[in-house]
């Protein structure tokens, strides 16, 4: 279940007139997702894998993997800033009929 933030961004790159501007703001509002910056939202740009990953992750309220720094997938740079997010969602599942964590393989 996604928990509101309470506060939801003006984004300057969002006029109120843009077909996604009432998203933006929920997905905003809910902590789901966070623009590029403090103040621009790119939403007519592309998600990418590692973003989507994160958004994701936020929905089923999977924490990112601080620890680590390296990934186990040859094209995922390292450093990069999406590696706890990535290895989060490849390692681990959430069930909520059982209400246990499980791990993939």
């Amino acid at each position: 279940m996604c928990h509101t933030s309470g506060k939801s961004k003006r984004y300057k790159d969002v006029s109120p007139t843009h077909c996604a501007a009432s998203a933006i703001e929920r997905v905003s509002k809910w902590g789901i997702m966070t623009g590029n910056s403090d103040t621009t939202f790119n939403p007519n740009g592309s998600l990418t894998r590692a973003q989507a990953v994160k958004v994701l992750n936020q929905l089923f309220e999977r924490p990112a993997l601080a620890e680590i720094t390296t990934s186990r997938f040859k094209d995922v740079p390292n450093p990069h800033w999406a590696i706890g997010e990535i290895e989060a969602a490849a390692t681990e599942k959430w069930s909520n009929n059982e209400k246990k964590l499980h791990k993939f393989g």
